[in-house]
């Protein structure tokens, strides 16, 4: 599987539709931990110079481009990506009989100067994309990520009788993409546990736990699912639990851990979704990269109280996608660096650093506004995954003037984590903000 930033696929099928001759274009391609999932990092546009011949069925690439190429992902151990459209509003749709000819020839020469690395080639049309292993056949499966999240067809699978009013809203096709994707949801306390019961509602029927923290008595206001008896239980198992009292044919990977750690950041990499419904700033930190490295789309969920003198002084919300083409957490200024830097220290170590005073302070916290934000998560997802009319990916709560609105920024260039020159699409050649175990 190759996973795309929507951006490119959406520019290179502009310029399918508006040019009257082929367009190509490189990039490389990084693994993931899985190792079956690679993405595509800065799909760019070649050079007029770098063309020996162009026209409106067929294009060549002079040597010179192509081994500038391979020195550039040699350097990096990574593999390459070649890509070109065929024009015009009504084309061949796929690979044709040309670009297989032509493909053995480049099959050969970076399989040679680059030996270990997987390398691919692709074609967009005016309306599609279409992708496989240089010099192979068999097509492979093509992720576009950005605001919404375009996977290949779910033909196959039927749905259930008990999801017909959801179908009745955004589709048969829709209810199978829901039945289809693997969800992650990080921290199942306040927010967490809401949007568990929701995705299992709804109908997902994979989905990985992760949370490192046990039931207390102080959790049960909040905790959907949770009873008196379950203090002590781990919140993962707490909400499995709901999951399959919901849904009995749902999957649940649970990992009683903390995200922040290297080896369970690891375990996201072959997710489709994620969730990051964390009170914690170092694992914000970590989910926010993730999603851009690896492709991964995130819905981020937060709810704050702020209450002085006994009063509250004001009840905030946001939800916030990350996704390529979507500013993160650092562009909007989510990210704390120097409680990042605090949550990621052992107790030992905190307790000797001079520049933490203090023991953090349980903060307010109110079931129905968790609901409230983790309802808007929810409604985002399907927006990104069904194609559920709804177009914010940043919608801000206040609950004091009861309302909910859009909101909308631009990435930062140059972003660390969510711009081609940071960690977009670098997969394992970059590294993840994480905690090493010793």
């Amino acid at each position: 599987m190759l996973r795309m930033p929507l951006p490119n696929v959406r520019l290179m099928q502009q310029f399918a539709r508006e040019r009257d001759v082929e367009t190509c274009a490189a990039a490389l391609v990084h693994s993931t931990v899985a190792g079956q999932r690679y993405v595509v990092h800065d799909l760019s546009e070649v050079p007029p110079g770098a063309y020996a011949s162009r026209t409106p069925v067929g294009a060549t690439l002079r040597p010179e481009f192509c081994i500038e190429l391979a020195n550039r992902a040699r350097a990096i151990g990574a593999g390459v990506l070649l890509a070109h459209t065929h024009p015009g509003e009504v084309t061949l749709e796929g690979f044709s009989s040309v670009d297989d000819a032509g493909e053995q020839a480049l099959a050969a020469y970076f399989q040679r100067r680059l030996q270990g690395a997987r390398h691919f080639s692709s074609v967009f049309t005016a309306k599609g994309a279409y992708a496989r292993e240089i010099g192979h056949q068999n097509l492979t499966d093509i992720v576009a990520v950005g605001g919404v999240l375009v996977q290949a067809s779910h033909d196959g699978q039927e749905e259930e009788q008990r999801y017909d009013r959801q179908v009745r809203a955004f589709g048969a096709e829709g209810q199978r993409a829901l039945q289809s994707i693997k969800v992650a949801i990080i921290g199942l306390g306040g927010t967490g546990s809401v949007v568990a019961q929701l995705l299992a509602h709804l109908g997902v029927h994979t989905l990985v736990l992760v949370d490192p923290d046990r039931v207390e008595e102080t959790n049960l206001n909040r905790l959907v699912g949770a009873s008196a008896a379950d203090i002590g239980a781990s919140k993962v198992d707490v909400a499995a639990r709901n999951i399959l009292s919901i849904n009995a044919s749902a999957t649940c990977k649970r990992i009683v851990a903390d995200v922040v750690d290297d080896d369970v950041a690891a375990k996201l990499a072959d997710v489709d979704f994620i969730f990051a419904c964390t009170d914690s700033m170092a694992s914000r930190a970590v989910l926010n990269q993730l999603a851009y490295q690896y492709l991964i789309p995130c819905v981020d969920v937060g709810v704050g109280i702020g209450v002085a003198d006994g009063k509250v002084q004001y009840v905030t919300g946001r939800t916030q996608m990350l996704s390529p083409g979507l500013p993160c957490l650092v562009c909007t200024d989510k990210i704390n660096a120097d409680q990042v830097r605090c949550e990621m220290m052992t107790p030992e170590q905190r307790a000797r650093d001079p520049y933490i005073v203090g023991a953090s302070v349980p903060q307010p916290a109110v079931i129905s506004l968790n609901s409230t934000m983790s309802s808007a998560a929810v409604t985002m997802f399907l927006a990104a995954v069904t194609g559920f009319p709804s177009d914010a990916r940043m919608v801000i709560y206040d609950g004091v003037r009861g309302s909910l609105r859009p909101a909308a920024m631009e990435p930062r260039p140059n972003c660390i984590a969510c711009s081609s020159s940071g960690a977009l699409a670098r997969g394992t050649s970059w590294t993840l903000p994480v905690r090493r175990r010793v």
